[in-house]
């Protein structure tokens, strides 16, 4: 799979009602948007009904989260991809965002991931990023050619990196919290290719050696009613986790200030800490209401194009 490549004026992380109002005010703007609708479902797709958004009496999240969508799909020039950022440079003028599969240049940032993956799930995970913990098997496998990798997740993007890293040489372990029979038809493939596929198995921390760098994991068995849990840990050059992202771990890494609570800070025009990148809704904090995450993303999206104006004196 190749890493495509996109250059836009503004990138919107997140397709949730933040990211999605700031989409229309940046398309009404003539901006050129990328929306990245990233793996983990807004709050709003997950909430069975609303009663107190203007004008609609009682109405499913998920139907109001689709009219959202395609009010901001209206705009020819902006557009909407799938990906979660694993990576990201900002304030050094172009922004460089990267996902598993597409490296994107921008000139604005604007964080909308909601609530998103608070903590990590892994101990020791936060501290390791860039230092044998990995989010993308593409951009990173190819460091560890001839050395013992492993993957966490159950989907078939774990089995469909798995092969990926097979193919770059490395050495190359899935390990996944359910049953073998429960991932998917995929995973027969990968195991004829003589990729150990370790399952029922939770990794619980990533441990580092005297330089910093991720030396063993240790992890244990899911109980069952038969069997009693089991301490196991592993060594490894780097740990590929695609079972979740830490977002908020992320943004920090690149410089982009939290609050106490750690969430993304933002003013009162919703500007980080850092010039050209901006952030909106339940990322903030604040009341977790889809009404303030649109007003924010409103707001977010006006700010973000006048800077635009500002910074290329139109």
């Amino acid at each position: 799979m190749e890493l495509k490549e996109y250059k836009c004026e503004v990138l919107i992380i997140g397709a949730g009602p933040a990211g999605l109002s700031a989409g229309v005010y940046c398309g009404r703007a003539n901006r050129s948007t990328i929306i990245l609708d990233g793996k983990e479902p807004s709050a709003l797709e997950k909430t069975k009904e609303i009663q107190n958004w203007l004008g609609e009496a009682d109405i499913g999240g998920l139907e109001l989260l689709k009219k959202f969508r395609k009010h901001a799909e209206s705009f020819d020039n902006v557009e909407i991809i799938k990906g979660d950022v694993i990576a990201l440079m900002v304030g050094m003028g172009m922004n460089m965002v990267s996902t598993r599969n597409a490296n994107i240049t921008a000139d604005v940032v604007l964080i909308a991931t909601g609530t998103g993956v608070r903590k990590e799930v892994i101990k020791g995970e936060s501290g390791l990023i860039g230092f044998g913990v990995s989010y993308c098997a593409l951009c990173d496998g190819p460091l560890f050619k001839e050395r013992n990798v492993y993957l966490y997740g159950s989907d078939e993007e774990v089995l469909e990196d798995a092969l990926a890293l097979d193919q770059m040489g490395c050495i190359t372990h899935i390990i996944t919290n359910v049953g073998f029979n429960d991932l998917p038809e995929l995973a027969s493939e990968v195991k004829e290719k003589g990729i150990e596929i370790i399952d029922n198995m939770e990794i619980v921390e990533a441990i580092s050696d005297s330089d910093g760098l991720i030396q063993k994991i240790l992890c244990k068995t899911i109980k069952t009613e038969q069997e009693d849990q089991e301490i196991k840990e592993y060594e490894l050059a780097c740990l590929f986790i695609l079972s979740h992202i830490p977002s908020n771990s992320i943004f920090k890494k690149a410089g982009v200030e939290l609050n106490e609570n750690g969430n993304v800070a933002a003013d009162e025009n919703q500007q980080t800490n850092i010039q050209g990148v901006y952030a909106a809704g339940d990322v903030t904090g604040g009341l977790f209401q889809v009404i303030f995450a649109a007003a924010e993303g409103a707001r977010a999206g006006i700010n973000a194009c006048k800077y635009l104006r500002k910074v290329k004196k139109e």
